[in-house]
């Protein structure tokens, strides 16, 4: 029973201990530092360099991932950007839109060269480009 219930751990602790790629479009040859991948998920800068709209993308408020991303990239934790959010509410100000999965944050930037995300290292193929990784 023990060890079964190991097992079922393993999988979690190994994709907490892979790194956060950020990701992009390919086409996307923006440089980007991690403070400015905080300003882009504050919406406090929206546009790419080119003019074109930054499109962020999150994971669910109670998913690891984000948890992880939040914590070291903007550096709160769920209940400061909560708040945060709420008051950017009243100036029209809405948060990144949230997907179901690292697979479809993947997928949608691919699609898209205006979107930019996080997923675990080891999901990153060629149909997007890494910006940064975060350990």
């Amino acid at each position: 029973m023990l060890v079964l219930a190991l097992l079922l751990l393993a999988p979690a602790r190994a994709e907490e201990r892979d790194p956060i790629a950020v990701i992009v479009h390919p086409e996307r040859r923006a440089d980007l530092s991690i403070d400015d991948v905080a300003q882009i998920y504050l919406r406090r800068k929206r546009f790419w360099s080119d003019g074109s709209p930054v499109v962020p993308l999150n994971l669910s408020s109670t998913d690891p991932l984000r948890k992880r991303f939040s914590r070291l990239v903007l550096r709160q934790d769920a209940q400061r950007l909560a708040e945060y959010w709420n008051r950017q509410y009243f100036y029209g100000v809405f948060p990144p839109a949230t997907l179901a999965s690292a697979e479809a944050m993947r997928r949608y930037v691919a699609a898209d060269p205006n979107a930019i995300g996080y997923v675990p290292s080891s999901l990153v193929d060629d149909s997007v480009r890494i910006l940064f990784r975060l350990e």
